[in-house]
């Protein structure tokens, strides 16, 4: 690839109509929100800051400041930044010097959310003191010197650059940010164009700004940071939930701000509305918080407010068109995956037996209301926290197995439509799931099956209740191809 010399800021380009069916499903996914959700609420209170605290933590292991493990960032996201939480994690440590980091971000975040709620805009003030708070425990950078050499330098919050920062591409080709002496000048015509963005897709609005920003790199370091706190900062003043770009998408979001670089924006928009959905669909979610009154009162108290709970999401206005309407377009959807598969299937079944004359191919299936739907409870519920999410299993799920048993090796790939949330959201999610069985002779022992396939955050679909399956069936159709094709190569790949 030639090397990418800096270029000065330019007017958001026009998008094409390909990502039209990616927006609207974030704009109907937002009205279903706006119905159930409740900015009072303090269960959506917890879900927001949920989401603020697994955001403080993932975007430093983006930039590679340090590394937590699952289980640990799992238990910082439930129950806190905090050394106590730690503790009580499965796996894995974190030093104190990277929970004061985190802990500096999360309050970043925090004061983000409170300038969006104070209709704060976007501004060279306001960056340079995101820059200062998100910074706050980091003294140094990593900086590299005219020959070369690596060393830690003095990090200035809040302060623009004022060496170059430019850096190799993986294919070796040289990507230049803005130089020093035009930075200035530069982040005041970001602002100036921003603000002539008014109107457009906020989501659009939210990509171009962080791409056009990164672009200048005005900051000596955290300039990733920063420009994902700008994208939340503008959707949050859109009443739209903060997106994650968690560990597991660095690479699709590296190579679509490359993308962009090279003068498409589509791929990092597309990027962007997926992982809005994901937020949205979290924020449904609404977990239980017990207080510690009601803990105090036994076990019957306990009991009592759970109930309470239930019989008021339950009694919700609009629940029960909602779940109506959302149970039809679940078995539509269903109907058209039973389709797709058995269509997939005998095409599987020709192959399969020329290695093998006796494999064996076959689909089973099941929806609500029959007894069966309740079936794969394990691999439900990890697939709807895997792309964080509540299931809701009150009535069962709508799934379909597709079986191939060849040479020892035995691949289930499991498809599930799920409820999103507690009571009824008139939200689905479809997600996928595939683990691996040997078949040892002479072993009666009970097999672990060995997951090889599990829906991350943008690997799912997401309808709401007002939709068809039509809507986004071609994103369901490239889900299946393409998780089904990694579970077959890692199914052949353990053929004798």
């Amino acid at each position: 690839m030639p090397d990418l010399q800096w270029v000065e800021v330019e007017p958001l380009p026009h998008v094409n109509g390909d990502l039209l069916p990616v927006l609207e499903s974030v704009d109907s996914l937002q009205r279903a929100w706006q119905e159930v959700v409740q900015a009072n609420d303090p269960a959506f209170q917890e879900a927001r800051r949920r989401s603020l605290r697994r955001h403080a933590i993932e975007t430093g292991i983006i930039e590679r400041l340090y590394e937590v493990d699952w289980g640990v960032t799992e238990a910082l996201v439930a129950e806190g930044i905090t050394a106590d939480a730690v503790a009580r994690a499965d796996d894995g440590t974190v030093s104190e010097d990277v929970l004061a980091l985190i802990r500096s971000q999360y309050e970043a975040l925090q004061f983000l959310a409170e300038s969006a709620r104070d209709g704060r805009d976007v501004s060279v003030s306001l960056i340079r003191e995101l820059h200062q708070a998100l910074a706050r425990e980091q003294k140094t950078y990593t900086a590299t010197d005219q020959l070369g050499r690596r060393f830690e330098a003095r990090l200035h919050h809040g302060q623009w650059k004022t060496e170059k920062n430019h850096v190799t591409r993986p294919d070796g080709s040289l990507l230049e940010y803005t130089p020093p002496e035009h930075v200035a000048a530069q982040m005041d015509r970001l602002i100036e164009l921003y603000r002539e963005t008014e109107g457009v897709h906020p989501i659009v609005r939210a990509a171009w700004l962080h791409h056009r920003f990164v672009r200048i790199h005005p900051f000596e370091d955290g300039n990733g940071r920063v420009a994902r706190c700008l994208t939340l900062l503008n959707l949050l003043r859109c009443d739209l939930a903060p997106l994650v770009v968690d560990r597991r998408e660095r690479d699709r979001y590296l190579r679509s701000l490359d993308r962009a670089n090279e003068g498409d924006l589509r791929p990092l928009v597309r990027f962007f509305a997926e992982l809005e959905i994901v937020a949205l669909r979290s924020e449904l979610e609404r977990p239980v918080e017990t207080t510690s009154e009601v803990v105090a009162g036994g076990a019957l108290s306990v009991l009592e407010a759970g109930v309470a709970r239930f019989r008021a999401l339950q009694s919700e206005t609009g629940a029960q068109e909602r779940a109506e309407q959302v149970g039809r377009l679940a078995n539509d959807v269903h109907t058209r995956i039973s389709l797709w598969l058995t269509d997939m299937s005998k095409r599987i079944e020709n192959l399969v037996g020329e290695i093998s004359a006796h494999s064996i191919v076959s689909l089973q299936e099941a929806a609500p209301p029959d007894s069966r739907a309740r079936f794969w409870g394990r691999q439900v519920v990890q697939t709807a926290r895997s792309v964080d999410f509540f299931v809701n299993r009150h009535d069962g799920v709508w799934w379909q197995r597709l079986r191939i048993h060849a040479l020892g090796q035995e691949l289930r790939y499991l498809v599930f439509v799920q409820k999103v949330g507690r009571g009824e959201t008139g939200v689905l999610a479809l997600t996928v799931y595939a683990e691996l069985m040997g078949d040892e002779a002479g072993d009666d022992t009970r097999q672990e099956a060995e997951t090889v396939l599990i829906s991350t955050p943008t690997e799912s679909v997401t309808w709401t209740y007002s939709d068809t399956a039509d809507t986004r069936w071609q994103d369901v159709t490239e889900l299946l191809d393409t998780t089904l094709a990694a579970a077959l190569h890692r199914f052949v790949s353990a053929l004798g």
